[in-house]
């Protein structure tokens, strides 16, 4: 086999191919080399999408973190603050292998073969659990915890969040409707997270009333015949949050029910990664609730 140049002579490519074998090779072996040739540098913690960051920002000490998610940071991230100055990953696998951190946690970035992957590189994984319900989202961080061998921490978390779970719900109930709005268009229905939130706060929500189930388009024409007594909305103050020249929360309707009903805008942090901080974001609505008179100083229901 060879290249024919212009003249008419055949130039041996076996070298120029055994050349670009070793290269590759080099590069297949380049974390290993890293490691060898970096013994100062710490092989810490890792987190490769946006809600293992927020058990690993949450559990383990900064200094113990090599590296979070590029998102880690943002408004929508519950310990974003927590997340400045620490280096940052698009948690593609061949990063992970170049970095060999001690180990690394995800929830949903690396792909169907990440933990195979990174297992034959000697890099310890844990994809943390999938969780429905409240409880159990707040529970996740104990599983989560034991692996980064923070059990300590996670314990102290999901008691102080259990405890003031059953003290919101021993609060008395309003009997005042609320409809969930995003920027988008889309509310959530019966069976959502957010729905289980504003009932937690102490409010019904239009969802039964409207048949909207899970995650949909809001209909609006409901709304005009059967009102809700306040919004409760998210994501309309986060600059990374784009809305279509389509999308329904551009309809006239729908901007004139955030003019005219009183309206609790959620941090999008308390409702990041299925209602893990579900408790923060109930708090939030009542205590903003009772501010828009909603509920009265005591905290007894409003009419």
């Amino acid at each position: 086999m060879g290249i024919r140049y212009k003249k008419g002579r055949t130039a041996n490519v076996w070298p120029w191919i055994a050349a670009s074998l070793v290269g590759w090779g080099a590069l297949v072996c380049a974390p290993a080399v890293a490691a060898e040739q970096s013994p100062g540098k710490s092989r810490g913690l890792v987190s490769i999408d946006f809600c293992a960051d927020q058990y690993l920002l949450g559990l383990a000490n900064k200094e113990e973190i090599q590296a979070v998610s590029f998102e880690a940071s943002g408004p929508q991230s519950y310990y974003g603050g927590r997340a400045e100055g620490v280096a940052t990953v698009k948690g593609s696998m061949e990063e992970i292998l170049l970095m060999q951190p001690r180990f690394v946690l995800r929830t949903w970035r690396g792909g169907p073969r990440a933990k195979e992957i990174m297992a034959r590189a000697g890099i310890p994984s844990f994809q943390a659990p999938y969780a429905i319900g409240i409880e159990d989202n707040i529970k996740s961080f104990t599983v989560v915890g034991e692996r980064l061998g923070k059990a300590d921490v996670a314990q102290v978390f999901v008691a102080e969040n259990l405890a003031r779970l059953v003290e919101l719900r021993s609060l008395e109930r309003s009997n005042l409707k609320a409809v969930y709005m995003t920027p988008s268009g889309f509310t959530a229905g019966r069976g959502t997270f957010v729905d289980d939130i504003i009932k937690l706060a102490g409010f019904d929500t239009i969802a039964e009333d409207a048949g909207i189930n899970f995650w949909m388009s809001l209909p609006l024409e409901k709304l005009v015949m059967s009102p809700p007594d306040f919004v409760v909305a998210t994501f309309f103050g986060d600059p990374d949050v784009h809305v279509s020249h389509w999308s329904g929360g551009r309809h006239s309707i729908y901007k004139q029910l955030m003019g005219d009903l009183p309206t609790i805008h959620v941090p999008s942090r308390y409702l990041s990664c299925g209602g893990a901080f579900a408790v923060d974001a109930a708090e939030y609505i009542r205590s903003e609730a009772r501010a828009l008179g909603l509920l009265s100083s005591e905290g007894v229901a409003g009419d």
